[in-house]
């Protein structure tokens, strides 16, 4: 129960982009993968190599020059330095410490696709300082410096380049639907997965209220219920704070525009005041 709460003295963290969604350890590549394959107008001569896009669109996503893949096993040299070029946020780094990458991509994008909070697997993603209340103890609420904690990441999500984002899925979405079969899924698609966490994402409320927190004896809680029923990945994610959870949430929706998919097929979160 206490790995669901996003407020623990410890410093409990979680970053954005998975999902992809979206987004967290293959960095700007789960922010774009659910939109591979799904609710996607193929054109009229289908080519395996030509990017598709939804019906309306005013243009296509450039075609990515194909580059020979190395097996899933040795593929982190090849991501970290194609993830790398995604934004010059000079932080970023930090992002490509795991081994494993894809691997433990598909793993956080089905944590987030399932409502479940990630974090333990994201360790080089744990905020360097500590989550802060205010106000009386037995009402504490949110001290502002603990939304400041995630402002960084925050900050690269945003510098994503779209349109390289999308390319990259493209390059790598062989090693991607290879790990995902690994992980028990021969017959599944890795796109429905990917959707229902990009969709857990852009459903997060951004509250621009200071919640009052229930006091446990190792975490915190909201007060209000309705904010507490929320998924455990959507607790976390509104933890950031709304200037930051505006910022992934308007950074997923850049990308869903390069690859084609219409503003309206895609959620609106709510704004609480």
């Amino acid at each position: 129960m206490t790995a669901a709460s996003p407020f623990r003295p410890g410093g409990e963290y979680f970053a954005p982009l998975l999902g992809v969604a979206a987004l967290a350890v293959v960095a700007g590549v789960v922010s774009f993968l659910v939109f591979r394959r799904q609710d996607v107008t193929p054109p009229t001569e289908p080519s395996p190599d030509r990017p598709t896009v939804t019906e309306g669109s005013t243009a296509e996503a450039p075609e990515p020059q194909p580059i020979p893949l190395p097996t899933l096993g040795e593929s982190d040299a090849l991501v970290r330095e194609l993830v790398a070029a995604l934004t010059p946020h000079s932080a970023f780094a930090a992002w490509l410490i795991p081994d494993h990458l894809v691997r433990l991509f598909v793993v956080v994008a089905e944590n987030v696709a399932d409502g479940n909070n990630p974090s333990a697997r994201l360790t080089p993603l744990r905020p360097t300082q500590r989550f802060q209340t205010s106000g009386a103890p037995n009402q504490p609420v949110i001290d502002p410096a603990s939304y400041a904690r995630y402002n960084t990441h925050a900050e690269i999500v945003a510098s994503i380049d779209p349109m390289r984002a999308a390319d990259l899925y493209r390059r790598l979405a062989p090693l991607i639907d290879e790990a995902y079969t690994e992980l028990g899924h021969p017959a599944a698609t890795f796109d429905a997965t990917l959707r229902r966490a990009l969709v857990n994402l852009l459903r997060t409320p951004v509250l621009e209220r200071t919640p009052t927190l229930v006091p446990r004896m190792a975490f915190f809680e909201f007060a209000d219920a309705d904010l507490e029923n929320l998924l455990p990945v959507q607790k976390q994610f509104m933890g950031m704070g709304p200037r930051n959870v505006r910022a992934v949430q308007a950074s997923l929706r850049d990308i869903a525009h390069e690859l084609g998919f219409a503003a309206a097929s895609l959620p609106t979160p709510a704004v609480i005041r």
